[in-house]
């Protein structure tokens, strides 16, 4: 049942995050002819739905069914892709985009946390490994095939392909069998409330810890994902070399994360995640100079997703076994929100300081930011255990 259970769950994260739009949105909505003003709105419009129903959805989800929630949200996601392929009312596309907030809301945390009542607590590290190499390489193809779409206009056909693969994951999440929890039944008899979910937290340093660092690094990574194909074309790169850029950067950093259980036994866990953590702000920074010869992007890229890679398993096995499993739902869809917050915050800052400096230093600031949060965030996490 566990091996059947790991199984489906990978195709899941595969399909799932299977986007041959995802790094190509901001082109794409150019090419179809929305203004910068207009694609800023339906971005908000994303965070802004995703923030509000986080922990709503992770508390049903946790009340009355990870599974049944999951499924929602897929169905959410298909209704969204079909509205990107057919609609070019801006009001429209922003509506999706408040629509995929909310279907991002009920999948969050919820089949993960089927997932992870499945396994023991010592398999996490390296099934995260896994977990990860499976979300890299889904990643990758999209970007891969993304960027040729998008060198030919094709992104109806990608769209297309999008779809279906959604499709696929609906029918992955149907299979996924939901175990009934005797206990957290009885947490749920006693009455689980959102009181008790802001108690665990405020009681739990080390889920503190975590929280801080999600939304500062949302703060500084969400938007470089979004604006990561203009970037590059504004120093002269086509789709197709940004998507073969982006391709090999997940490929590679997920091939060195199966390395991460070996290395993490001979070295001390916290000192390991405290350098990754500061070297990966260094490499970011080093992308994001203006000055950087166009020719080292695609490194420091690639080696500031490896630094990344290798000390992520570390932060999220502390954050899951730091999780109550009565309330694991509600306490992943919370790390989503604070995702949101991070990402609302920079596109609030974003407007701000757009019409003054372009996207790349926009960006370079709100990484300073962050790291003023980021860094003490990761040393309280790192000292501490579980």
């Amino acid at each position: 049942m566990k091996n059947r259970m790991v199984l489906l769950y990978m195709a899941f994260v595969f399909l799932s995050n299977f986007s041959t739009i995802l790094y190509f949105l901001t082109v794409y909505l150019e090419f179809v002819g929305f203004s910068m003003v207009a694609i800023s709105g339906m971005m908000i419009a994303y965070q802004v739905s995703k923030f509000i129903l986080e922990v709503p959805t992770g508390y049903i989800a946790d009340r009355f069914g990870r599974k049944a929630s999951g499924l929602v949200g897929i169905m959410g996601m298909l209704v969204y892709y079909a509205v990107l392929l057919l609609a070019r009312s801006p009001l429209l596309l922003i509506g999706a985009f408040a629509l995929k907030g909310f279907a991002v809301a009920c999948v969050s945390g919820s089949i993960e946390a089927i997932y992870i009542d499945s396994v023991s607590q010592d398999q996490l590290v390296r099934l995260n490994v896994v977990e990860r190499f499976v979300f890299y390489a889904s990643y990758a193809l999209s970007a891969c095939v993304g960027g040729f779409i998008s060198s030919v206009g094709a992104y109806y056909v990608g769209l297309s392909a999008d779809i279906f693969a959604m499709v696929l994951t609906l029918a992955v999440v149907a299979c996924i069998p939901e175990e009934r929890r005797e206990g957290t039944m009885t947490t749920f008899e006693r009455g689980i409330s959102p009181r008790m979910i802001g108690a665990a937290i405020t009681s739990n340093s080390i889920l503190r810890s975590a929280f801080v660092m999600d939304c500062s690094q949302a703060f500084a990574f969400v938007a470089l994902e979004d604006f990561f194909s203009l970037l590059l074309a504004d120093r002269g790169m086509n789709a197709v070399a940004s998507g073969v850029t982006i391709a090999v950067q997940l490929l590679v950093s997920a091939s060195i994360g199966f390395i991460v259980p070996s290395v993490i036994a001979h070295v001390d866990k916290g000192s390991f995640a405290r350098i990754c953590g500061i070297v990966r702000l260094f490499l970011t920074a080093l992308f994001l100079i203006p000055f950087t010869p166009a020719y080292l992007l695609p490194v420091f890229y690639v080696l500031q997703t490896v630094a990344y890679s290798l000390f992520a398993p570390i932060k999220y096995s502390v954050f899951q076994n730091a999780a109550d499993s009565s309330m694991r739902c509600s306490l992943i869809s919370v790390q989503s929100q604070m995702v949101a917050v991070g990402a609302v915050l920079f596109y609030l800052l974003n407007a701000v300081l757009s019409s003054v400096v372009g996207i790349r230093v926009v960006l370079l600031v709100a990484l300073g930011i962050s790291s003023l949060a980021y860094v003490p965030a990761l040393f309280r996490l790192t000292s501490q255990r579980s």
